[in-house]
């Protein structure tokens, strides 16, 4: 027990103290072209070998570090999801010391780290204060009749748009309230795609398993669960699927897009599309995962008598947390430059749209202000 394990950090260490020395080991160029990878997905989707890169990563990375010290970023990214809710009870103060230049510029050196997105505020229960969607228990929906339950939404939250981004949450409650629909928001439960990206699969097993599992008692009730970010949607269907087989269980968690398509009813006839148009800026991993999402989209905002365009772009450059290491910030800052920065400045801002949390974040950290979620916009249009 506690003597292999400290004979591994003297291993780990001793090797870790060669390969700084310029030791050779075949491994490191692995790593390194690894390094490049943005998690997109588009290999296992789009490409006619269906090749998962980002799956292979996460298990030479697993491998890797066996032999090698992990970076103390490694630890701070997979730990997201267990420290970020502790940060949120007081997000006035952390937002204090992460805007701090001092802060940001050791971050950097130290640990790796930029432009550390700040905590919402409001956060989401304060957004959502005496709202039933907070106060309604699994205990008092487990005792709903069948009729009440089919008007019953479960939205599952992701520690990106619930912590940095609340105010999307607090709008697509209102979004499934306006349609007619109650509203509810399940227990934070952590998704584990961050452990899964720095290859820490034992501990992403663990978290997959012991949130299928709630996600499944869940699913008995029979209402559709939804959550709003693509890539932890996604996290569900193919990394879960992919660890844990058969005990992933059969729960079933909607984006957006996916669930509005089922809940709406079918309109006789398209009303006529009047005014300005809006542009939807798609998330790399739900556009090649799911191509159908943004003729879907169009759909959906067609019903209501508004135009929604696709703008074609690639990467934003953020993926995930790629963008926020220090090594990956002038590749992310060029990709970006690609596509997404030229197409916004011929497109007017405010109709511009992104269901993505990390394209909306690379967005408001270089053009200065970030775009929508296109639910939000549909609570504009939908009266």
């Amino acid at each position: 027990g506690e003597r292999s394990t400290v004979r591994g950090m003297i291993e780990k260490t001793r090797n870790s103290w060669h390969a700084q020395k310029g030791e050779y080991d075949f491994s490191h160029e692995v790593k390194d072209a690894m390094s490049g990878c943005l998690a997109c997905k588009a290999c296992s989707t789009q490409c006619p070998i269906k090749i998962d890169v980002p799956g292979f990563r996460a298990k030479f990375l697993q491998l890797y570090h066996t032999r090698y010290l992990r970076p103390v970023r490694d630890y701070l990214v997979a730990g997201v999801e267990s420290y970020t809710p502790l940060m949120a009870k007081a997000p006035k103060v952390f937002n204090f010391f992460f805007s701090q230049p001092w802060l940001r510029s050791m971050s950097e050196k130290r640990i790796g780290m930029v432009d550390l997105p700040l905590l919402s505020t409001p956060t989401l229960k304060q957004s959502l204060a005496g709202h039933s969607a907070y106060q309604t228990t699994l205990e008092q929906l487990e005792k709903l009749g069948e009729q009440d339950r089919q008007r019953h939404v479960l939205i599952v939250q992701d520690p990106f748009t619930t912590y940095y981004d609340a105010q999307v949450v607090a709008d697509f409650v209102r979004l499934v309230e306006r349609l007619g629909f109650q509203p509810v928001l399940l227990p934070f439960s952590p998704n584990g795609k961050a452990q899964h990206i720095k290859g820490f699969l034992t501990r992403f097993a663990k978290t997959a398993q012991k949130t299928a599992d709630f996600l499944n008692r869940v699913a008995r009730l029979g209402m559709p669960l939804v959550g709003v970010d693509p890539a932890l949607v996604l996290c569900y269907r193919d990394e879960y699927r992919e660890v844990l087989g058969e005990q992933r269980g059969a729960f079933s968690v909607q984006l957006v897009h996916e669930w509005l398509q089922k809940a709406l009813p079918q309109p006789q006839e398209i009303p006529p599309q009047t005014g300005e148009s809006w542009y939807l800026f798609g998330h790399c991993t739900e556009t090649t995962a799911l191509p159908a999402s943004t003729q879907q989209w169009q759909k959906i905002f067609a019903r209501y008598g508004a135009t929604l365009e696709n703008v074609s772009v690639g990467c934003c450059g953020m993926a995930g947390t790629y963008g926020h290491e220090s090594k990956n910030l002038a590749n992310s800052l060029g990709i970006y430059e690609l596509s997404w920065h030229q197409a916004l400045q011929r497109l007017p801002r405010q109709r511009c749209l992104a269901p993505g949390y990390s394209c909306r974040s690379q967005v408001k950290r270089i053009e200065g202000n970030g775009l929508r979620h296109p639910l939000q916009a549909l609570l504009e249009i939908v009266r």
